[in-house]
């Protein structure tokens, strides 16, 4: 039995041996070889620096474009509370501006009641002053009148006065 056991422990040795070996080589397979030139590898390599120079500058304007989006909104904050500010402000003005405005209608509307009462009392003062003129014009044309007619009944007295005897 030692003898079939040494065979056996032998063949099993072989074997895992064997195992081994085909496991050690199927690990160590790469896959297909390919064979390229050195000038191509140069430019493969030159084209990785590239890639990864580009990258970076990517990444540095990524990064400036993260700070000045920052900046821009909190600019942005600023501009609008600026904004309501001034939104705020315009606000007070309209209404402080249509308050002037009502003020000023009704001063003027009080101003222009008042030039109305005025115009209305000088249309009355020239219809009083038009009624004296015509009352003073009528005094006037009678005054003279009976200052004519004196003047008439003073020469018609004084013609008999101082008339001819003769034709009495």
């Amino acid at each position: 039995m030692c003898r079939e056991n040494k065979e056996f422990f032998f063949i099993l040795f072989l074997f895992l041996l064997f195992c081994f070996i085909v496991g050690v080589l199927r690990a160590e397979e790469q896959g297909p070889w390919y064979l390229i030139s050195e000038a191509e590898l140069r430019s493969i390599e030159r084209y990785k620096e590239i890639s990864e120079a580009e990258k970076l500058t990517w990444l540095s304007q990524v990064q400036n474009l993260k700070l000045r989006a920052v900046r821009l909104e909190t600019e942005s904050g600023s501009l609008n509370s600026q904004l309501s500010q001034a939104r705020e402000q315009n606000r007070r003005l309209e209404k402080s501006f249509d308050e002037y405005v009502q003020g000023q209608l009704m001063l003027i509307s009080s101003k222009n009641g008042e030039i109305a009462d005025l115009k209305q009392e000088a249309a009355a003062e020239r219809l009083e002053k038009e009624k004296a003129r015509g009352t003073s014009r009528a005094r006037l044309i009678v005054i003279i009148a009976l200052a004519g007619s004196w003047v008439l009944f003073l020469a018609y007295k004084a013609y008999r006065f101082f008339r001819p005897s003769v034709l009495r």
